[in-house]
């Protein structure tokens, strides 16, 4: 494989103009999760309202998935990352700006469609510019990048949100996302050169067909959805909410919750990937970190009298042990030719994200079945923490029934060689 023979500033500069509009399109993503109980007060919304408006993201974040990979593997990323940073801030700008749910929506809306090329973006930089062998561990590094922007999009965001309110400090996402758009046309570089030396030409749709046709990948994939509930349905929406209920806290410490999950889910993206370089495989990290992950997540569910310091840690081990997802990529990347790098990421992000899609409104419809019209004193819907608990279970079960998932798994014990 002919690597580009740029020197290291200027790799360093593609990579991480990826991954700086990872980490802000991840911001943007998980804000609404410190905005729960404002937003529902102010617009009148039930939790199942709620999580449909603010899953509304993942429909065009999953539909673009395999667009963005077709076109990053045909043009590369300056011009894409710069378009959809601009995308962006369209978004946030609309939600910022919001009168009713569906200006809530609508932003949400336009921001999945931005925010789409965030994660595949990094990932297509970096199989054209980094080793094979290391393709997992730079995958996840740029989870972990992502995860920093889950921080910085809970306690971060709502500190902001407390002192300037919460239209103003996503009127401020907005406009970094702007500053962004200009910063990645300026220093990402133009094209990244998929030519192997190779003469073989490719269409853009064979690389969806190899993998569409392929049973494993969809299992892969599937796989990879549930494994990755602990950000998409709790980090990203619910976490916080539940231990305001658990514990009677502030939502500016209960948001402290996603912020050890998102430091857990980063640390472990980098420890599963180096793992599976040092067993030489990826199937038997997968495997322990799932039941490790059902273990953990079994007392944060239903434990009892725990303090909440020892319950921040362990969702924090939560979070580390959820952390496999780079080994998914790594899986599907070596299921077909480098020169579709961007379309199998593309592919199997689409699989993945539609679990937050699923499952963010699944949970709020729950809640409302849990709580049979229960209003408060303010004539509020009422939410205790038992529904709640009610409502985890069935990410619980999702996760010990994708256990037998992993018997349908294709490893991977070697570095993906060249075509």
């Amino acid at each position: 494989m002919a690597k580009n023979t740029n020197n290291k500033s200027t790799i360093i500069l593609s990579i991480s103009t990826g991954w700086m509009f990872y980490l802000l399109c991840y911001v943007a993503r998980v804000e609404p999760s410190v905005l729960s109980t404002e937003l529902m007060r102010e617009f009148g919304m039930t939790a199942s309202t709620f999580g449909m408006v603010v899953s509304s993201l993942y429909i065009t974040y999953c539909l673009m998935q395999i667009p963005n990979g077709i076109l990053l593997d045909k043009f590369g990323g300056r011009i894409i990352l710069s378009i959809s940073a601009l995308i962006c801030s369209i978004g946030i700008f609309i939600f910022g700006f919001a009168k009713v749910p569906m200006h809530l929506e609508l932003g949400r809306i336009i921001l999945g469609v931005g925010s789409a090329s965030g994660f595949i973006g990094c990932t297509k930089v970096i199989s054209e510019l980094i080793h094979p062998s290391r393709y997992s561990l730079f995958v996840g590094i740029s989870m972990f990048v992502g995860c920093l922007g889950g921080i910085c999009g809970s306690v971060p965001t709502a500190c902001l949100v407390s002192h300037f309110g919460w239209r103003m400090t996503t009127w401020l996402i907005a406009s970094i996302a702007v500053l962004l758009s200009l910063l990645a046309m300026r220093i990402a570089k133009p094209k990244y050169s998929n030519n192997d030396g190779g003469t073989q030409e490719s269409k853009p749709l064979d690389g969806i067909k190899i993998l569409a046709k392929n049973p494993k990948f969809w299992i892969l994939g599937i796989y990879g959805a549930i494994s990755y509930l602990p950000l998409s349905a709790i980090a990203e929406l619910w976490c916080t909410p539940f231990v305001e209920k658990k514990y009677g806290v502030s939502t500016s410490i209960a948001a402290l919750s996603t912020t050890f999950i998102f430091v857990g889910y980063g640390i472990g993206s980098i420890i599963t990937a180096e793992l599976a370089n040092f067993f030489k495989s990826c199937k038997k990290v997968i495997f322990i970190f799932t039941i490790l992950m059902i273990v953990s997540f079994i007392p944060i569910i239903y434990g009892e009298g725990i303090h909440i310091g020892f319950y921040f840690g362990l969702l924090f081990f939560f979070g580390v042990f959820g952390g496999t997802i780079p080994l998914f990529f790594t899986l599907a990347f070596n299921m077909v030719s480098e020169r579709y790098g961007g379309t199998s990421a593309g592919f199997m992000n689409m699989i993945i994200m539609a679990g937050g899609f699923i499952f963010q409104p699944l949970l709020g419809e729950l809640l409302d079945y849990f709580r049979n019209g229960m209003l408060d004193a303010n004539g509020l819907p009422l939410y205790t923490f038992e529904m709640y608990q009610d409502a985890f279970l069935v990410i619980l079960s999702c996760m010990i029934a994708s256990i037998f998932l992993i018997f349908f798994i294709e490893d991977v014990k070697t570095p993906k060689q060249t075509d």
